[in-house]
């Protein structure tokens, strides 16, 4: 697949758990640098990463995306991690019908269905609430989509964790046009869908 992300993202690869530990080993030393007195706070790091990183593997997640800098200088740590999954039961006779959309509200009762490119997609938002040391009230912000593949087989599961952020709306809002960049790829590399996407390993570094 093909996503567009604004600013700096690290596309960390899960072919295998020690090409993806080495990867976040090296983007780590990058981001928090090499001084000494900088080693305890890289160690922690990288242990961090690397303990979310497994588990998403055991989970099955296939693309895991962590940005660096939302724009030059605004350090912006939010995950998307995407995985395949079987649809809901629930989404059975509406698919019986043809009916994406009505599919997609059946399975994910909690959803919101909304049109993007390649067609209806439900997403579903959680928001918990916590505060700065100085009081100031922030929020993490939990996004899923479901998204239809092309054939309709399965779908794909984007899930998206933002801490820290103020308010949700521009955030969600953010998202919601990232995922709606989402162009599905066929086996021979061609798109056939949106022709002018920027490959993960491009937009994603």
């Amino acid at each position: 697949m093909r996503i567009v992300l604004p600013g700096t993202w690290s596309n960390i690869p899960l072919d295998d758990e020690e090409t993806a530990v080495a990867h976040v080993r090296r983007l780590v030393r990058r981001q928090v640098g090499r001084a000494d007195r900088l080693a305890r706070a890289r160690r922690e790091a990288a242990q961090e990463v690397t303990e979310n990183v497994r588990a998403a593997m055991a989970a099955g997640v296939h693309t895991y995306l962590m940005s660096l800098e939302l724009l030059p200088g605004v350090p912006f740590p939010a995950v998307i991690l995407a995985r395949d999954e079987e649809w809901p039961e629930a989404s059975a006779e509406a698919r019986d019908r043809g009916d994406v959309a009505e599919a997609l509200s059946a399975g994910f009762p909690s959803g919101e269905v909304a049109p993007q490119r390649n067609g209806p997609v439900a997403r579903v938002a959680e928001m918990t609430q916590g505060h700065t040391e100085e009081g100031d009230v922030v929020l993490t912000m939990r996004l899923e989509y479901h998204i239809p593949y092309p054939d309709g087989s399965k779908l794909l599961l984007a899930r998206v964790n933002v801490p820290g952020i103020p308010s949700a709306e521009p955030f969600a809002t953010l998202f919601d046009e990232i995922l709606d960049s989402l162009t599905f790829m066929e086996p021979d590399g061609e798109d056939g869908r949106v022709a002018d996407q920027a490959r993960p390993e491009r937009a994603a570094r």
